[in-house]
């Protein structure tokens, strides 16, 4: 089966040469075809800039304490393209995702649909779910909002978390429009819960809401929260919930305002009847596993890997540096990110904070070539090129002495490459457990 598995996902990762098409009807046809699986499923919709991943992990923990059979959609992945996918904590079975991808091909070739690869997934994951039977599903968006192939679903809710400058040249270069783009997913007369500070974002969100007529339960006016930092914990209060020293599984500050909008997320389900106790909203949110995000994979030296990959993100890693080790703590760094990120800032922001910087260039989406990031880190710190993604952490790591730390960050797809060097010695494949076939 691996030969005939790395064939079908060769031909799977082709159609990313395709691009995005940014067209709903095409996903609506797509799934049609399936006897549209979406519209089985009771789906919790998350849009944002910073956290939605982290808000999904959390929210599907707490719902899987409380007994239900969950559904949990993120992207992009990490090591494999099955941990996009999971029921109950457990990444979609190789042999049942091989059986997805060429049934759905022969169906959508016979049709003469021509699916990019992100609305291919989105496919999977909607019959996935379907067949699985989950109570709730959880369904990230790939980008935006409104044009997201994800968002044919109706919703029992939808959230929207943080918002910041990502993505611009899709969906726009103010806060306004950003949050007008994710805001897409707010549907008529469904309840939305709105993580964002920004009083543009939250104007222009309550705007949305307000003219689809979508109860809105808003950061700071209908929920609270109060960070317990260095402790990973924090009290939150809501309308008709009220909880205290809340004990956290993910470290950093930024995940406190992560956990209150999955706390406000699971007010709103409770408000809907679903059953969630305070016990099961402590032990999912004590329990929690997010791969990536301020992830500590090994010690001596303390070697942390981190997704963060815009300005958002990175300010959010540079404060729990401080928080969780000290602001004196300089790292040596391994960074590569995307030639369409905010790079120039986020070198900038890093480089006074390191002690000295690797350069690698991780494969997939328009990688950014690391002589553009060399003079900005070089002003600052001691700065070499080592392209391999996995040579650049090896050297790193072996050269570090163990009272030091190592970093690397910049992007999803660099950790994603970095990964499994560490993954070797555990003898695991995979970051999540696999389902049964």
């Amino acid at each position: 089966m691996e030969e005939r598995l790395t064939r079908t996902l060769d031909w799977l990762y082709s159609l990313e040469a395709r691009g995005e098409i940014y067209k709903l009807e095409r996903m609506e046809n797509a799934l049609a075809l399936l006897g549209n699986p979406h519209r089985k499923l009771r789906v919790v919709h998350i849009a944002g800039t910073k956290g939605k991943g982290s808000v999904a992990a959390m929210l599907d923990a707490v719902l899987r304490a409380a007994g239900m059979r969950v559904g949990l959609y993120t992207k992009p992945h990490l090591v494999n393209l099955a941990e996009r996918t999971r029921v109950d904590g457990a990444q979609m079975p190789a042999r049942r995702m091989l059986e997805y991808i060429e049934n759905l091909r022969e169906v959508y070739d016979r049709a003469g649909l021509a699916l990019t690869f992100f609305e291919f997934t989105v496919a999977m994951m909607f019959l996935y779910f379907a067949e699985e039977h989950v109570d709730i599903a959880i369904v990230e968006t790939g980008l935006g909002g409104r044009l997201d192939s994800t968002n044919v679903v109706r919703p029992i809710l939808s959230v929207i978390t943080p918002i910041g400058f990502d993505h611009m040249e899709y969906l726009g270069y103010t806060i306004p429009a950003i949050a007008a783009e994710k805001g897409g997913i707010i549907k008529s007369e469904v309840p939305v819960v709105v993580g964002a500070r920004d009083h543009e974002a939250r104007a222009t969100l309550s705007s949305i809401a307000a003219q689809r007529r979508s109860a809105t339960r808003l950061v700071d006016r209908d929920y609270t929260f109060r960070s317990l930092a260095p402790e990973h914990r924090i009290d939150y209060q809501g309308l008709a919930l009220s909880l205290k020293d809340v004990e956290l599984g993910l470290a950093g500050p930024f995940q406190h305002e992560n956990a209150a909008i999955a706390l406000a997320t699971v007010e709103e389900l409770r408000a809907q009847g679903n059953p969630i106790s305070e016990d099961a909203m402590r032990r999912g949110l004590r329990e929690v596993c997010w791969p990536g995000r301020f992830d500590i994979v090994s010690r001596d030296p303390l070697v942390i890997l981190d997704c963060a990959h815009n300005e958002l993100s990175v300010s959010a890693l540079l404060e729990t540096i401080s928080v969780e080790l000290s602001p004196e703590v300089r790292p040596h760094l391994v960074f590569g990110c995307l030639a369409s990120k905010q790079w120039q800032r986020m070198a900038a922001m890093l480089a006074p904070r390191v002690a000295d910087v690797t350069l690698a260039k991780a494969k997939p989406k328009n990688p950014l070539d690391p002589e553009h990031l060399l003079p900005i880190f070089a002003a600052h710190v001691p700065t070499r090129v080592e392209r391999d993604p996995l040579a650049a952490i090896e050297r790193v790591v072996k050269e570090t002495p163990p009272s030091e730390v190592v970093l690397a960050t910049g992007s999803v797809y660099l950790i994603g490459e970095i990964y499994p060097y560490f993954l070797a010695g555990t003898g695991r494949r995979g970051l999540f457990p696999e389902a049964p076939a």
